[in-house]
């Protein structure tokens, strides 16, 4: 397993082996989830891709949590049971929040990524309830914002006996992801099983 942080920097799983021509994709999707199992099939690149390309566009859609729930319940035929994401598809700028966990010594018990251009990388972790946050609604940048998920996911896993899943990918328009999704109420979020639901800090 390669846990060498540049490895899943977002220029190395932008280009891979390849010279940027020009600047074409400036933004990241990532996804944080609970998995019931260090080996669970989300950690696979396959799947991990399947699901975040396909959540991507399907929340926009949703009015409410009920149809978010529907929504998901035809991924559920074709994924294992036993991942639960915990946000939406999120969006950063030219930064990627795996390798921000590797540089910060946070180990994965599993990691895998494409060897090819616009790859995705999806990994799983322990817990890491002691790492320094902020409160999601407190979050002033994307990189707060992620730590804030961080913190709180890795509670919810404590709690519940499971591990972390971040899935990431480059692609997708950040200024498109900002006030994508429909504003829900605190009790429509946590009814969806969800930490937060906006896919960028402004929204």
């Amino acid at each position: 397993m390669n846990t060498d942080p540049s490895h899943y920097s977002f220029s190395s799983l932008l280009y891979y082996d390849k010279e940027p021509e020009r600047e074409v994709v400036t933004s990241l999707c990532y996804l944080v989830g609970l998995t019931n199992s260090a080996n669970h099939k989300i950690s696979d690149t396959l799947p991990a891709k399947r699901i975040i390309t396909w959540l991507c566009e399907v929340e926009e859609q949703c009015l409410n949590s009920k149809h978010l729930e529907a929504q998901e319940a035809f991924f559920k035929r074709y994924f294992d049971a036993g991942f639960y994401p915990q946000t939406p598809c999120m969006a950063v700028e030219k930064w990627s929040p795996i390798e921000a966990m590797l540089s910060h010594k946070l180990q994965p018990e599993v990691l895998n990524r494409e060897p090819k251009f616009l790859a995705v990388a999806t990994g799983i972790w322990r817990p890491q309830c002691d790492i320094q946050a902020v409160k999601i609604d407190d979050a002033k940048t994307d990189e707060e914002l992620f730590w804030a998920i961080i913190k709180e996911v890795s509670q919810l896993a404590e709690e519940r006996r499971m591990w972390v899943s971040i899935i990431a990918m480059p692609g997708w328009s950040y200024d498109h992801a900002v006030h994508s999704l429909r504003p829900w109420p605190v009790e429509e979020i946590v009814r969806a099983g969800r930490v937060v639901w906006k896919r960028t800090h402004q929204g």
